[in-house]
């Protein structure tokens, strides 16, 4: 606690010391202050006056159809689009259009003058917008006529530019569009005539329904296999009827019987069913059918067994022959049937299992041709895929885009309202003088302040022993205090009273320039020449 009040004693105690020692160079301060005020007071009031002319207008977006063409329509951002027109607003080249319009380049002799109006124009020019949509459009001038005739040409131009920038973009977005669709249909035709080139120099190694080469390899393997299964089962069958036909004994108490040839017997009938096969399947296919070929081996390795069979009897193959007590046992010709048919079916396996054995090796053969042809063909499948699907996208956002240029043709998207239009005040909307003179006594009086206290660093006195001790680090042996007479003490009473006098003389000053600025700014400005 003692600290604290020994730090605030110090404190204070330099405070005096910088006030007494600033106190010598008073009337300097006085004069600054007086010099600085007057002046800035004079440059108040000569600034002319400036108008402000200001326009409100709504953003009207709310459509009812806007709403039914959603994802049929192309839409946009109405809002951005308006914001971007505000930002365009202030670009020099519309900003030097509003001046020529306005005849505000007038003022301007050189470029020079011409670009430092431009940068009064883009620095006076106010545009803002709130969340209701309303945009207001502001801008300063010593005449009133001009400010509000430019805030009349901003508001045309962000309305035109509002209602154009829609449309234009509309245009581009489709001419743009349009421009792809060619370039990819160029390239979708190049794409479909090198598939086709190439389908037709490999048609031998396409794929089939089967699928792709390792696929039908696997299916020939197999179904080979599946073939082989079968004509051993069947190999087999015949050799276990051989073996039965073999031991099967003869109807007794029948007596052999003569049958032509031509008629009768089992092989006959079996060759004379399968040629009425044949005459059947040559109704519907060719002779290049695999089972019309398989009949064919059929019917001629049966007539290969008939004269077989008649050179074991003796006879001779035009005339009749003994059927043997064999023939007319049911359980004999049976298995004889079973037999024939087993013969059938083993040679039309083995016709098949030939087919399938040269597929097989057909394809083995192909082992490193047809996948490359698969892997190039997939490759042109997949870049055509690419292409055709980027183009009937594209042909899509061409006619959205269409539909949205045609809505936005028919309906009004946006509506522009002009709330407040561009209109000035009759009084001057600035400068702001009573607060700049009020500025100018603050600067006069920190100014003076400023002035005493820097002259009080430059030539420093001590005022107690303490402060001499403090700078020095030398001890104060004693003092002599300074007896003042009467006279004195009234000067110096009267020095403080012409002190306050001036600065209180200055106070009233300012109060009278700033109730009367308004009135007396003209006659100054008329006395020293000023423009209005």
């Amino acid at each position: 606690m003692q600290e604290d009040n020994q730090v605030i004693r110090d404190l204070l105690t330099t405070v005096e010391a910088h006030a007494r020692g600033m106190w010598r160079y008073r009337w300097r301060a006085v004069v600054v202050m007086w010099a600085v005020s007057l002046t800035g007071w004079i440059a108040v009031y000569v600034m002319p006056p400036v108008y402000e002319a200001s326009a409100r207008i709504y953003v009207d977006t709310e459509n009812a159809i806007r709403p039914l063409l959603r994802g049929i329509a192309a839409s946009s951002n109405v809002m951005n689009e308006v914001t971007f027109v505000t930002r365009e607003m202030l670009s020099r080249p519309n900003l030097a259009e509003v001046a020529r319009v306005t005849d505000l380049d007038l003022r301007a002799e050189t470029d020079q003058e011409f670009e430092d109006l431009l940068n009064t124009l883009q620095d006076r020019i106010q545009v803002a917008g709130n969340r209701d949509n309303i945009f207001s459009i502001s801008y300063q001038d010593p005449d009133r006529a001009k400010a509000v005739a430019v805030v009349d040409s901003l508001v045309s131009t962000f309305v035109e530019n509002s209602l154009g920038a829609d449309r234009s973009e509309a245009r581009q977005a489709q001419s743009f569009l349009q421009g792809q669709i060619n370039d990819y249909e160029n390239r979708l035709t190049a794409a479909e005539d090198r598939l086709a080139k190439f389908k037709r120099d490999n048609v031998a190694y396409m794929p089939g329904k089967q699928g792709d080469y390792f696929s039908r390899l696997q299916a020939a393997e197999t179904t080979l296999a599946a073939t082989q299964s079968r004509l051993r089962l069947g190999q087999e069958r015949r050799a276990e009827l051989l073996r039965q036909l073999e031991g099967e004994e003869p109807v007794f108490g029948i007596m052999p019987s003569e049958t032509a040839s031509g008629g009768g017997g089992f092989t006959s009938g079996k060759i004379r069913q399968l040629e009425s096969q044949l005459e059947e399947l040559r109704l519907q296919y060719t002779d290049k059918h695999p089972r019309i070929g398989q009949i064919l081996d059929t019917i001629d390795l049966l007539k290969k067994q008939q004269e077989e069979e008649r050179a074991a009897a003796g006879a001779n193959p035009s005339g009749p022959i003994a059927a043997s007590p064999l023939d007319i046992n049911p359980v004999y010709q049976n298995m004889r049937i079973q037999l024939s048919n087993t013969e059938v079916e083993i040679a039309s396996l083995q016709a098949e299992l030939r087919q399938q054995q040269q597929e097989e090796s057909r394809l083995r053969m192909l082992v490193n041709t047809v996948p490359q042809v698969e892997a190039e063909l997939g490759r042109l499948n997949r870049d055509y895929v690419v292409v055709q699907a980027k183009h009937q996208q594209l042909l899509k956002q061409l006619e959205t885009a269409k539909i949205g240029e045609d809505v936005e043709n028919s309906i009004d998207d946006v509506q522009f309202r002009i709330i407040d239009p561009p209109f000035a005040g009759l009084k001057p909307a600035g400068p702001k003088r009573q607060l700049l003179l009020a500025g100018v006594l603050l600067v006069a009086l920190g100014l003076g302040g400023a002035l005493t206290f820097l002259l009080n660093q430059l030539h420093p006195v001590f005022f107690t022993g303490r402060a001499v001790t403090a700078v020095t680090g030398l001890p104060v042996l004693g003092s002599v205090s300074l007896l003042m007479s009467p006279e004195d003490l009234q000067d110096k009473r009267k020095g403080r009273l012409r002190f306050a006098a001036a600065i209180g003389l200055l106070v009233v000053s300012f109060t009278v320039v700033s109730l009367f600025a308004e009135q007396a700014s003209p006659i100054l400005r008329q006395i020293t020449g000023s423009s209005s």
